[in-house]
């Protein structure tokens, strides 16, 4: 069922089907409320992040993922995604910067 969301994609080249499961239990981890998306303070609950000095703007970008926006973000910091890949996080970066 999850890996038939990527199926036709360009993430099935950049990351395994291992990793998108293992990807969609950490998901799954997260939506402590299994509303099929994870909210500011879900991603909050993660150390790392919430000690980012960075994590405020990150919030803007990531509060409401679904499991396959999840990805997509995370994507940019696998070191197999494509430059452009990379570029359109940076994108979403600025125009969420500047709101």
């Amino acid at each position: 069922m999850i890996l038939k969301m990527f199926k036709n994609t360009a993430i099935i080249y950049v990351i395994s089907q291992q990793e998108i499961v293992s990807l969609y239990k950490r998901f799954c981890q997260l939506d402590r409320n299994a509303k099929g998306f994870i909210s500011a303070d879900e991603f909050l609950s993660v150390p790392e992040f919430a000690m980012n000095p960075l994590s405020q703007r990150l919030l803007k970008m990531v509060d409401g993922l679904n499991f396959k926006d999840f990805v997509i973000f995370l994507l940019a910091f696998n070191p197999k995604a494509s430059m452009p890949q990379k570029i359109e996080l940076d994108a979403m970066f600025i125009i969420y910067h500047e709101m």
